[in-house]
C-alpha cells in the first residue's frame, strides 16, 4: 500500500480522532468522514513505517450512510478537530465509549463487567475552559485552533461546545488584540510575542482570561489589551502567562503568571465548597458531570464519618471535598503548590480544615504517608498516562481496603489494574462517565477492594 492508492474500505470501528477504521489486508486504514458501517472508495494519504496502519480520505460513497450519522452542530467541524465525533449520534457515541473501556479492560483476568456510560446532561455548551492558538492571519491577531494532525490554523469563532460566555469573551479578546501592538509569535522564526489565549469561566458566569505571551512581550501593550477585555461583562480578571517554551506547551508548569487587570482567579464551588480557580488550575471542563461522578464514587465507597482517605492527584480538592462533606477525613496530595494552597484556603473558609487537608507533594510521596496515615480508602485521579510507577508499586505491595480510581485513559487504566490485581486488589465496579460529548474521550470510575489473600499476606 502506498500514498495515492485508491481502495474500497468498509469501516468497522471509530478512532479517537473521529476517523472510520477498516481493514485492508493486514493494515488498519483510518479514513476521514467514514463511520462504522459505511463503505467508500478512499484515497491513501499516508502509510506508517512503524506499524500496519494507514490514513486516507473518503471519496465516492458505496452505499447508504450509517443510521447513526447526524449533522454536526458546530460550525468549525470537522476542520478544528476538537470534537471529532459530532457527526455520530449521541447514543452511538456512548456505546463506542463503553466498548473502548471494555476492550482495554478485556486484557484483565477475569475481565470485569463494564456498566453503560452515564450520559452527559448536555451535549453542547458544557466546556468551562478553552485554549486558543493566536494567529496572525491577514495581518491581524485572531483566535482558533490547529487542525488535527497539522499546524494548519482554523478559526473557531462561534464554537457551540464551550459555554456561551467563553465564546463571547474570546470574541472580546480578538477585538482587544486587533490593534496590532502585539506581534503574533512565529514558531519557525522564534519571533513575536502573542502565542495563545486561555478563557475559563465559572458556572456563575465569572470569567478569567490568560494572555499567553513571551516573557519579553511589552507589558504596557498587554495591559491595554487587558483593559479592553475587562469591559466585557463577566470578566473578573486578565493575567499574563509568560511562555518561552520551544514546545507547543500552552501553560508551562513553572510559568510566571502576572495580573494585568482585575483578579488573579475566579470563584467556583466544588461539592458546595467555594474554591479560587486560577488560569493554571486543573479542573474538569464539564464540572456538573464530574461532580456527579465524584458523588457516585462517594456512594460506592460508603463515605462517612469513619472513613479515612488519601486523595492522590487531587487538584483543587474536588474529590476530597466530596468525601469531607459526608464526614470523611481526607488528605489530598497535589504537585501544583498553588492548587494545594487554594484547596487548603477553601477548606478553612468552609470550616472543613479538620476533615480536608492538603499538601503540595507529588503522588510518589504515598509510601511515606502510608507509614504514618492509616487509611480505609485511597483515591487516585492521575493524568492520561496513568499512575506514577512508585504509586503503582506501593499500591500493589500494600493494597488498601478500598481503592477508587478515576481514569481518563482506559489503556493506562488496564495496565495499572493488571499490576494492582497481582497485589490482591479485585475490581468491584467499572462505571464510565461521558464528560466530553462529541469526542472519543471517556472517564472511568473503578472501585477495587482488597482480596482475602491480600489481607492474609499482610
Amino acid at each position: 500500500m502506498r500514498p495515492g492508492d485508491r481502495i474500497e474500505l468498509l469501516a468497522t470501528d471509530l478512532d479517537l480522532e473521529g476517523l472510520g477504521v477498516g481493514r485492508a489486508g493486514d493494515i488498519d486504514v483510518h479514513a476521514v468522514d467514514l463511520l462504522p458501517g459505511e463503505r467508500a472508495e478512499v484515497a491513501i494519504d499516508h502509510v506508517s513505517r512503524h506499524a500496519p496502519r494507514a490514513w486516507a480520505a473518503a471519496g465516492r460513497r458505496l452505499g447508504p450512510p450509517a443510521p447513526e450519522r447526524v449533522t454536526p452542530p458546530c460550525p468549525a467541524f470537522p476542520r478544528c478537530g476538537g470534537c471529532a465525533w459530532q457527526h455520530l449520534d449521541g447514543a452511538a457515541q456512548l456505546e463506542h465509549k463503553r466498548r473502548r473501556v471494555e476492550r482495554a479492560l478485556g486484557t484483565l483476568s477475569p475481565a470485569p463487567a463494564v456498566a453503560p456510560v452515564v450520559p452527559s446532561p448536555n451535549q453542547l455548551g458544557y466546556r468551562n475552559k478553552a485554549s486558543y492558538v493566536v494567529s496572525g492571519a491577514g495581518g491581524h491577531p485572531a483566535l482558533g485552533a490547529y487542525a488535527a494532525r497539522s499546524h494548519a490554523w482554523v478559526d473557531t469563532a462561534g464554537c457551540r461546545v464551550v459555554m456561551p460566555v467563553v465564546d463571547r469573551t474570546a470574541a472580546a479578546v480578538r477585538a482587544a488584540l486587533s490593534g496590532g501592538e502585539l506581534a503574533v509569535y512565529d514558531e519557525s522564526l522564534r519571533a513575536g510575542h502573542l502565542r495563545y489565549a486561555v478563557v475559563r469561566a465559572s458556572r456563575a458566569g465569572q470569567v478569567l482570561v490568560g494572555l499567553v505571551a513571551t516573557s519579553a512581550a511589552p507589558r504596557p501593550a498587554l495591559e491595554r489589551a487587558a483593559a479592553a477585555v475587562m469591559a466585557e461583562p463577566g470578566v473578573a480578571g486578565v493575567v499574563w502567562v509568560a511562555n518561552d517554551a520551544t514546545s507547543g506547551t500552552i501553560i508551562p508548569p513553572d510559568a510566571a503568571i502576572r495580573v494585568l487587570a482585575g483578579a488573579p482567579s475566579i470563584g467556583e464551588t466544588l461539592a458546595g465548597v467555594a474554591v479560587d480557580v486560577g488560569i493554571d488550575s486543573f479542573l474538569q471542563i464539564h464540572l456538573d458531570q464530574a461532580e456527579a461522578m465524584y458523588a457516585r464514587l462517594a456512594d460506592l465507597v460508603g463515605a462517612g464519618p469513619t472513613t479515612r482517605a488519601i486523595d492522590l492527584y487531587c487538584g483543587l480538592g474536588a474529590i476530597a471535598f466530596t468525601l469531607a462533606v459526608r464526614g470523611a477525613r481526607a488528605l489530598g496530595l497535589e504537585r501544583n503548590p498553588s492548587a494545594a494552597r487554594a484547596a487548603g484556603r477553601a477548606a478553612e473558609r468552609a470550616g472543613l480544615a479538620e476533615r480536608a487537608r492538603f499538601t503540595a507533594a507529588p503522588a510518589a510521596e504515598l509510601p511515606r504517608l502510608l507509614g504514618r496515615e492509616p487509611v480505609d480508602l485511597i483515591v487516585v485521579n492521575p493524568p492520561r498516562q496513568g499512575l506514577d510507577p512508585v504509586v503503582r508499586r506501593e499500591l500493589a505491595a500494600h493494597p488498601p481496603p478500598l481503592l477508587a480510581y478515576v481514569s481518563c485513559g482506559p489503556e493506562s487504566l488496564a495496565r495499572d489494574l493488571a499490576e494492582l490485581a497481582r497485589g490482591g486488589l479485585e475490581v468491584d465496579a467499572v462505571e464510565p462517565f461521558d464528560l466530553m460529548p462529541g469526542t472519543g474521550h471517556v472517564e472511568t470510575l473503578v472501585i477495587a477492594r482488597r482480596s482475602g489473600r491480600a489481607r492474609d499476606r499482610s
